[in-house]
């Protein structure tokens, strides 16, 4: 009888050892698999780095092309009457001496501020490719949707009505032109988002005047455009998330042009460089959400960007 118990012990340690061992075994494969993980998890981070570099480079040989092709018609302009003051100044040259030649104060007048006007369209197009190359560094902070849409209104209409002082007041902005846009607010179930204040107002404030520009092209003097402006919950990609969407009662985006609205130097607008709603695409991208276009059932268009609310984004990044 103890001879069993003895031998019955024995075989207990030893299948105890047995466990222990293969226990250990296992904890080592779950570690060399974490850090082979790891090692693929950064491996793949670096090659999507690589992807959006060449991505880039792709985008910025297409604005080249863009650039050269926009530039090219102020240049025009600017050449065009400057010439026109040479030869005015040359032909008024012979006709009187100095002291009692007329000067075409009318005509030159008119022609320097087209050379200014073109200038300025130049400035205008380097300033919009200088903020669509320069990275993008969002510095996250808990933000509401809705008060940055308002804070964008502002910018869009400097000297508001009396009555806008907040969303749940504004009725109206005059956009510029001074056409007046009546503003529609659709705000449930807000909480905030991960994200930049100033950033995000600067693409707000792009498919604000995007929208203000296509109600301008299309309202009737007697019937103001709308603008109607929407928070809701939503989800993205399993998390939480907050949507604004922005809809207007312009003529819509033509069935071919929703899948480039968002191409550099893409616009449909006379006057556009292209790269307003590319910036707005870039911004939206930096902070993890998504952007999408397309019509309204009155044929209006609307833009909405979903973006994940601060805490599911804050946990996001802990997984990653």
């Amino acid at each position: 009888m103890t001879v069993f118990q003895t031998k019955s012990l024995d075989d207990i340690s030893d299948a105890i050892q047995a466990y222990n061992d293969l226990a250990e075994r296992l904890t080592e494969s779950q570690r060399a698999l974490k850090r082979e993980v790891l090692l693929l998890r950064e491996e793949l981070a670096e090659k999507n780095r690589q992807l959006a570099r060449k991505n880039r480079l792709a985008i910025l040989g297409e604005m080249a092309a863009g650039v050269a092709h926009e530039i090219r018609n102020p240049l025009g302009g600017i050449e065009l009457y400057a010439g026109l003051i040479q030869r005015e100044s040359a032909d008024a040259a012979p006709q009187a001496p100095p002291a009692q030649r007329p000067l075409p104060a009318a005509k030159i007048g008119k022609w320097a501020r087209r050379i200014e006007d073109a200038t300025r369209d130049l400035s205008r197009i380097v300033g919009d490719i200088l903020d669509f190359t320069r990275p993008l560094e969002p510095r996250m902070k808990k933000v509401f949707l809705s008060q940055v849409a308002e804070a964008a209104l502002d910018l869009a209409d400097p000297a508001p009505a009396q009555n806008a002082c907040d969303h749940q007041r504004r009725e109206a902005f005059a956009a510029a032109g001074g056409r007046l846009i009546r503003v529609a607010w659709d705000v449930s179930d807000e909480v905030p988002v991960a994200g930049d204040f100033q950033l995000l107002q600067r693409a707000f404030l792009n498919v604000i005047l995007n929208a203000a520009a296509a109600i301008r092209a299309s309202a009737s003097p007697q019937k103001a455009g709308t603008l109607t402006i929407r928070v809701s919950a939503t989800r993205l990609e399993d998390l939480p998330a907050q949507r604004i969407a922005f809809e207007d009662t312009g003529p819509g985006i033509g069935a071919g042009d929703v899948e480039k609205v968002f191409d550099p130097f893409f616009t449909t607008r006379e006057g556009g460089t292209g790269l307003g709603l590319a910036q707005v695409a870039r911004i939206v991208a930096a902070h993890g959400g998504r952007i999408t276009a397309g019509n309204t059932a009155a044929g209006g268009a609307v833009f909405s960007l979903t973006f994940p609310v601060a805490e599911a984004a804050r946990a996001k990044e802990k997984h990653q």
